[in-house]
Parts: C-alpha cells; sequence; structure tokens
C-alpha cells in the first residue's frame, strides 16, 4: 500500500527562547547571558523537522494557541514542509512556551517551560485516516490519552509506533503497552524499572511489555538497545564544539522513526540516529544544527525518499 507519510507525529510542538550562561545562578543570584535567540521546539515538531530534512514526508498532528508564539509554531512547522493540516488552533488560547539556558562550555542545557492555557488532544482529534496514510508514528507523552490511542490505531494496522517518554505521565504504561518502538532517556528507563543496571532495565521493561525494541539513549555515553534477543550497542557522534545539546534526544527518536522506513536493521539504525543527533549539537537551539540531506553526502548514504 502506497504511504502518503514516511512520519506522522501525535505530540508537543513548541517556541523556544534560549540563551547562553557560563553558569546556572544560584537562587537569589544573577548571572549573564549571550547569544539570546528564539527558534521553533518541542519534542515532536523537533523530531519531525530532522525527518524533514533528511527528505521524509512527515505530517503533525498537535494544538497551538492562537497567540503570537502559536503563529510562529505554525509558520516554522510549515516552512519545514511538514502537513500541518491536523495541527489544531485553539481560539483565545496560549501556546507552548520554553525558554532553554545553555552552559558556554559543555553545551549542556536546562528547560523551563510554561503549557500555556490551549487544551490537550483527545482522541477524537486523532485523524485514523492520517494514521493509517503513514509508514511509522512518532509519539510523546505529552498528550496522555490521545497519544495512547493513536498508538492503539497503528498497532491495530501494523504501522511502528516510536515513543519518546522521557518524564512521568499517568499514560506512560498504556504507552508501552501499545507502542512498539520506545527510546527512552536513560535516566528515565531507571527511575521508571527501579534499576540501577540499564541492561537489566531494559530486560524487565521488553518482559513487561513485549516491546519489539527498546532503546536507551545516555548522551554523549551513546546508546543501547534490547530487541528481546541481543544488545546492540551504538557510540555517540562527537562533534567540536559541542554548542548546544538541546533537541539532540528529540532528533535521535526522529530519525530512528525514519530509518525505520527506509529498512534499516538495529545496528544500522542506530549509528544513523547517532550520526544526525550528534550533528545537531553545532548550533544553538533544538532545531537549527539539525542537518540536511546534502550535509551527509561524505558520512552517509541513503534514499532521498523512502519510496
Amino acid at each position: 500500500m502506497n504511504k502518503k507519510f514516511d512520519v506522522t507525529g501525535i505530540g508537543c510542538a513548541a517556541w523556544d527562547l534560549t540563551g547562553t550562561v557560563k553558569n546556572y545562578p544560584l537562587p537569589g543570584d544573577k548571572s549573564p547571558m549571550k547569544n539570546f535567540e528564539e527558534h521553533p521546539g518541542g519534542q515532536v515538531a523537533t523530531a519531525l523537522t530532522s525527518v524533514s530534512r533528511l527528505g521524509g514526508r512527515t505530517a503533525i498532528i498537535e494544538i497551538s494557541g492562537d497567540d503570537y508564539y502559536g503563529e510562529r509554531i505554525r509558520e516554522s512547522l510549515a516552512h519545514e514542509g511538514i502537513d500541518i493540516t491536523c495541527l489544531i488552533k485553539d481560539q483565545g488560547k496560549t501556546s507552548l512556551l520554553s525558554f532553554c539556558a545553555c552552559l558556554e562550555d559543555k553545551g549542556e542545557r536546562a528547560i523551563f517551560f510554561t503549557g500555556g492555557t490551549k487544551r490537550f488532544l483527545e482522541p477524537e482529534d486523532i485523524s485514523s485516516d492520517l494514521i493509517m496514510s503513514s509508514k511509522s508514528i512518532l509519539i510523546d507523552n505529552y498528550h496522555g490519552r490521545a497519544s495512547v490511542f493513536a498508538a492503539f490505531l497503528a498497532g491495530k494496522a501494523g504501522i511502528p509506533a516510536v515513543t519518546d517518554i522521557e518524564r512521568d505521565s499517568p499514560w506512560n504504561d498504556e504507552l508501552f503497552r501499545t507502542g512498539t518502538h520506545h527510546i527512552i532517556p536513560c535516566h528515565y528507563l531507571l527511575e521508571y524499572t527501579g534499576e540501577k543496571d540499564a541492561e537489566e532495565a531494559l530486560r524487565i521493561l521488553q518482559k513487561n511489555y513485549h516491546s519489539e525494541l527498546l532503546v536507551a539513549t545516555m548522551g554523549e555515553k551513546g546508546s543501547i538497545a534490547w530487541n528481546g534477543k541481543e544488545f546492540f550497542y551504538e557510540s555517540a557522534y562527537m562533534v567540536e564544539p559541542v554548542v548546544d545539546t538541546t533537541g539532540a534526544g528529540d532528533v535521535f527518536h526522529g530519525t530512528f522513526a525514519f530509518g525505520l522506513t527506509l529498512g534499516y536493521d538495529i545496528a544500522t539504525n542506530l549509528k544513523f540516529a547517532s550520526l544526525v543527533a550528534g550533528l545537531k549539537c553545532r548550533a544553538q537551539g533544538g532545531q537549527k544544527g539539525i542537518p540536511y540531506a546534502r550535509e551527509l553526502k561524505d558520512l552517509w548514504e541513503y534514499p532521498l525518499s523512502s519510496e
């Protein structure tokens, strides 16, 4: 069956305010900030941007406010070639806004955010036609019940459902149950399972939910994947200098979801996702450093379209 989209994302699109600081101030202190910029952000939006720049066809299901930042979000997604037909505008409401403070020497960041006053997606907002028109879907846990419903629809149709679960939510258990490929920050994987060892935590999660694949991301230490039979290890792709790690995990998720549509095996897909996520760290903001397909000319060979 011919599919219109390679990856459809259900989840967070935001607007980011970013700045660079030498050190994080203690309570009551001040810290000079430089390189203040505005960028599009959000887990799923950033992930889809990576797919689009790599030549994939993308769509998003999300809600924005009808405020200034909501319009910027909509404009940025459309500019990246992401289909926004199912991006709902919540009249009279405000959008998700984040402030990212990045450490000058390490590129590490702290994020402060407000969800705005817009409502959350509900299951009736999920377009089954759009899900069925996609080769894979990517979901975060921002919208809870709607995200679970999207994963359920994809599962019934045999469509891979990649999840981005990075913090507690009442719906996480259901997302682990309905999703197929789970990419989880190692710190949350250990918190969720109560384990101290990443490999054991992956074993436990797979035993509980029978997932097709589980991946633990560990920043500069790389990633580990477990398919219930063997482990796969991949080192992080390092760039010099590391300017900002904001969004690197989101880029990893998006690139991995795209790699599934390209038919990559686990080891190849981990390497692909690590490469693109590493290159993202070259510039400030969650999306500015995401590479375009042409930039991978000497680093990677893959089709510019997954058709």
